[in-house]
């Protein structure tokens, strides 16, 4: 199951470029509104605004979000409430297993949608969306892999076990024990939070869509705040998500707006070549 955690960026992206790289009858590619090289569009400097977005409060705000919720109890109180309802518990586990579909399948969906209905915007987003679920899926798993957070053991699900310990483990760190799948923060909710603040800003003129997306973001923290996630882990997946997505979101939204016409350092892949484009 990690194994498969870990492919589903490789797996979107390999999907995407199969679909957006196909041959026509005349041996050329087809010509394409939005090219698939744009998935690397101004990565680096996305990576790096996104640690940076909002002067880096959103970071910051996730590490003392998190020391607030073990120093208060309300991390502890939050747990065993939810370790104690199996309703509510239970309630939360189909989150698990939707957090890791619909993440690689919304990009595919976007992207493949917006070419047969030859919409830009619906491309842009599908691309957005691979992007920064390549960013959010790399910040968390340093991020993980630093800290070792105790899962807490509300529900089992995959390699996930119900713990029946009665004393207050919700501050137990095992610091860079390189496990990239468990811990602080939740990577599900991180995910659902970049993908709703990108389609946010795509689609900033659209508040059901907005709604539509940031509802699904929240179903999904709250859901995994009672099943496999401590709350402070949900409360900085979402400000780590969303310094994201806000951030992939804008840069798309500029290029669409500019029509493809904006300057800086991109990759660039298409069906034989690789390469990097500067624009001046």
């Amino acid at each position: 199951m990690r194994k498969l955690i870990l492919a589903i960026p490789l797996a979107c992206f390999l999907c995407l470029y199969a679909a957006g790289q196909g041959v026509g009858q005349s041996g050329e590619p087809p010509e394409e509104t939005a090219p698939l090289s744009l998935v690397f569009h101004h990565i680096g400097w996305n990576a790096l605004r996104s640690v940076t977005y909002n002067y880096g409060l959103n970071f910051a705000g996730a590490g003392l979000g998190t020391w607030a919720f073990i120093a208060s109890g309300l991390d502890w109180k939050w747990r065993n409430a939810a370790y104690e309802n199996e309703g509510l518990s239970r309630g939360g586990t189909p989150g698990v297993y939707i957090g890791l579909i619909v993440p690689g399948l919304a990009p595919i969906t976007a992207y493949l949608a917006g070419r047969a209905a030859k919409d830009e915007r619906l491309q842009f987003t599908g691309l957005a969306l691979t992007q920064s679920l390549i960013l959010t899926l790399g910040v968390q798993s340093v991020l993980k892999m630093s800290t070792g957070r105790a899962p807490p053991g509300i529900a089992t699900n995959f390699h996930y076990r119900k713990n029946p310990r009665t004393d207050d483990f919700s501050g137990e760190f095992n610091w860079f024990n390189m496990n990239c799948i468990d811990g602080w923060p939740s990577g599900h909710t991180a995910n659902a939070f970049a993908a709703a603040a990108v389609v946010a800003e795509l689609y900033h003129d659209n508040p059901a869509v907005k709604i539509g997306a940031y509802t699904y973001a929240v179903l999904m923290g709250l859901g995994m705040s009672v099943s496999v996630h401590w709350a402070s882990e949900v409360f900085s997946g979402a400000l780590i998500g969303y310094a994201v997505g806000k951030t992939v979101g804008k840069s798309y939204r500029r290029l669409l707006e500019n029509n493809g016409e904006n300057g800086g350092l991109t990759f660039y892949a298409s069906h034989n070549t690789l390469g990097i484009i500067l624009r001046l």
